[in-house]
């Protein structure tokens, strides 16, 4: 029996009961166990330790292991678009798009931050997004709905062309009054009916680097708080100041100057004001170096824990977040309403997306320290009244290129798999070396004629595609070639050819197989059959390049 938030290899992922929000904890000696383990047959799930809560005697029905979900797939699937990946290397998935013949296919698919999944993962999903609509649509005998959902978008027609191969439809749709579409209103700031907004500063000292330019404006902000007279509850919803910052770099830096300079700083400038000075007692971050069991702790103790210097125990919240573009998506705390951008992010998107983050319920402040030494930032501290008033019209345009040649290089062999393990013959791991291109000639044929009319859709939507039809169909051609000329030697020479053995990959294992039809994208093995490197993975899909440098002297041979 697993208890507690799960180890460092196994995160859980629902920490409070759906139904009535009581924390899945253990509480060793009562028997009120969150999290419930049997081994035979293998089944783990959900109940919630409140007696009075309808799943107190039966299970959470909530599904968090892969193999469960495979096995009795939900009415409600939700995930990354990383997962995609998976399609190539387990056969189990396509029972979530009814392609078993047991289950149906979905039937609405909703994608959240839509602008998001642009540029290079946005051209790897896009290339995924063709084995999906396939599956569906010849397999699972539906064509799903497409919904997507974003804030901060430009030519959305085009990506979701490029993404989907749909026609696009805008909810809501644009009105005749711009401020009033029927659906939506342009909401006016009125703070006597509690309606707040955000107020937006830039800081770009002169005469002064940015070091000590950041650690002025954080300590003042910070000790300005402290001796700010008013009730706790208002003093609560500024108390914690929230920094940003384009690199952990960056990030590493402000840490160390908390420690050190900002410290001293306080000192000096509550004793200009003659005041108590405030002292940092907690720091915590929000990067993708922080395990995701310690960002759910970070979350509730932000959520829960509130300012109070009254009568009876003090408690004092997180003082100081500092935070990479992670503050950006899905980040909805009413206490942050201090924001200090350091220096400008390289997308407006990303700029509007962050600073949304504050002033949600109550007014926030938003301060963006700019760099002197930049001639970007530069322009936006010069320009940044006229920016901010209509900063909507500068968000940059998405793009996706899912039929581009490094695209293909990378990922058209995986869809071609995923979609030919749709075929009861060639599901299992083992079956790859049942393919013959003459015996699923049909099969070729159609995958092949749907993935080149896709491309012609594509560029007829408006989405920018090359003119590349005979590439992609020659390397199609190919990659079915080499799968049944490495099935006939494998054949031959009686030996067992395997798409992957994804078992051991999910186990860690490494070491030569020499009969596989793809490895895991950069490993390094020494293959019999040189299989193809296909992504486990859509977290980093560029490639590491090494660089060599020689240095000539003069005179040197």
């Amino acid at each position: 029996m697993k208890s507690g938030y799960g180890s460092e290899n196994n995160n859980f992922q629902l920490l409070k009961c759906p139904w009535c929000g009581t924390q899945l904890t253990v509480e060793h000696g009562k028997g009120n166990w969150g999290y419930f383990y049997e081994s035979h047959p293998k089944h783990f799930y959900y109940q919630c330790p409140q007696d009075g809560c309808r799943f107190h005697s039966s299970e959470i029905p909530v599904m968090v292991i892969d193999e469960e979900l495979y096995k009795n797939p939900p009415t409600l699937l939700i995930g990354t678009v990383d997962k995609f990946a998976m399609m190539t290397w387990k056969e189990d998935v396509n029972k979530f798009f009814g392609a078993d013949g047991q289950h149906r296919g979905p039937e609405l698919i909703i994608q959240d931050e839509l602008h998001l999944i642009s540029g290079p993962l946005g051209s790897i999903v896009g290339l995924y997004e063709t084995a999906v609509d396939y599956i569906c649509n010849h397999y699972g005998n539906v064509k799903p709905k497409i919904i997507a959902s974003t804030a901060t978008i430009r030519r959305a027609k085009s990506q979701c062309a490029a993404l989907y191969n749909r026609d696009t439809r805008q909810f809501p749709p644009p009105g005749i009054d711009a401020e009033d579409s029927y659906f939506a209103r342009n909401d006016v700031i009125d703070h006597g009916k509690g309606k707040y907004g955000r107020c937006y500063v830039g800081i770009m000292a002169s005469g002064k680097n940015q070091v000590s330019t950041e650690v002025t404006t954080i300590s003042d902000l910070l000790q300005l708080i402290k001796i700010l007279k008013t009730l706790d509850e208002v003093k609560d919803t500024y108390w914690t100041l929230t920094g940003y910052f384009n690199s952990l770099k960056d990030l590493g830096q402000c840490e160390s100057l908390v420690a050190d300079d900002i410290k001293n700083n306080l000192i000096q400038f509550s004793h200009r004001l003659q005041t108590e000075p405030r002292y940092i007692y907690k720091l915590r971050e929000l990067t993708s170096r922080v395990k995701t069991d310690e960002l759910n702790r970070i979350f509730k103790e932000l959520e829960d824990i509130k300012y109070h210097s009254g009568e009876g125990e003090k408690t004092y919240p997180v003082d100081i977040v500092l935070s990479s573009n992670m503050l950006s998506v899905g980040v909805d705390i009413a206490r942050l309403n201090i924001l200090l951008m350091v220096n400008q992010p390289k997308l407006n998107s990303e700029y509007i997306q962050a600073t949304s983050r504050v002033g949600r319920s109550y007014p926030g402040l938003v301060l963006t320290l700019y760099n002197q030494g930049r001639n970007r930032d530069q322009s936006y501290y010069e320009q940044f009244k006229t920016f901010h008033e209509s900063y909507y019209r500068f968000v940059e345009p998405t793009g996706a290129t899912p039929f581009s040649k490094p695209a293909r290089d990378r990922a058209l062999h995986a869809v071609l798999v995923a979609i030919m393990r749709n075929i009861p013959e060639l599901a299992e791991e083992k079956d790859a070396g049942k393919f013959r291109k003459d015996t699923y000639r049909d099969d070729i044929k159609k995958i092949s004629d749907f993935i080149l009319q896709r491309v012609r859709e594509i560029r007829n939507r408006g989405s920018h595609v090359h003119d590349d039809i005979p590439d992609v169909r020659r390397e199609i051609d190919n990659f079915f070639t080499d799968w049944d000329n490495k099935a006939r030697i494998m054949e031959s020479e009686s030996k067992e050819l395997v798409y992957g053995n994804s078992r051991l990959i999910e186990r860690g294992y490494t070491q030569d197989i020499p009969c596989r039809l793809l490895k895991p994208y950069h490993q390094k093995a020494k293959d019999e059959m040189r299989p193809w490197e296909t992504l486990t993975s859509m977290r980093n899909i560029d490639s590491e390049v090494s660089g060599r440098v020689l240095i000539w002297k003069e005179g040197q041979k």
